[in-house]
């Protein structure tokens, strides 16, 4: 079973379209296609999705977000982000903090991170970064 981890952006978006039935776009689109992949979500991008609740424990939230393992900050993790800001910032070509925390801890876990967007995570050295918006890109940074 092929494994993924997921930015917070595929959740809103997910969100999104749940909220608007009948229209299926990208999100949708990708869980329908890969049913039988497994979905996981950094810890940072568990507090990114559910600080857009107005109660993260509501029954709305906490249908989002269980049924998917969260991938942990873990002292490998950090050891990456350490690396990769270093890195990052020498270049000049720092991202957000959140979306780097994000990026590293699928590194770590050797998952390719799932993104609408993913031109800034490329910045990021070994991540594989697919998009939904069209067809996966399977990039991976250099």
């Amino acid at each position: 079973m092929d494994r993924i981890a997921l930015d917070t952006t595929f959740l809103i978006d997910l969100q999104n379209e749940r909220r608007q039935r009948g229209q299926v776009r990208g999100a949708t689109k990708f869980l329908e296609s890969h049913r039988d992949t497994e979905l996981l979500l950094p810890a940072v991008a568990l507090g990114e999705s559910l600080e857009g609740f107005s109660d993260p424990s509501s029954p709305a939230a906490r249908a989002l977000v269980d049924p998917l393992e969260i991938l942990e900050i873990t002292a490998a993790v950090a050891h990456i982000y350490a690396v990769t800001l270093r890195h990052l910032r020498s270049a000049g070509l720092l991202i957000g903090t959140n979306d780097l925390w994000i990026g590293c801890t699928a590194r770590a876990a050797d998952l390719p991170l799932l993104i609408r967007n993913p031109e800034h995570f490329l910045r990021i050295p070994g991540l594989q970064v697919l998009s939904y918006s069209s067809q996966p890109s399977g990039r991976r940074a250099p």
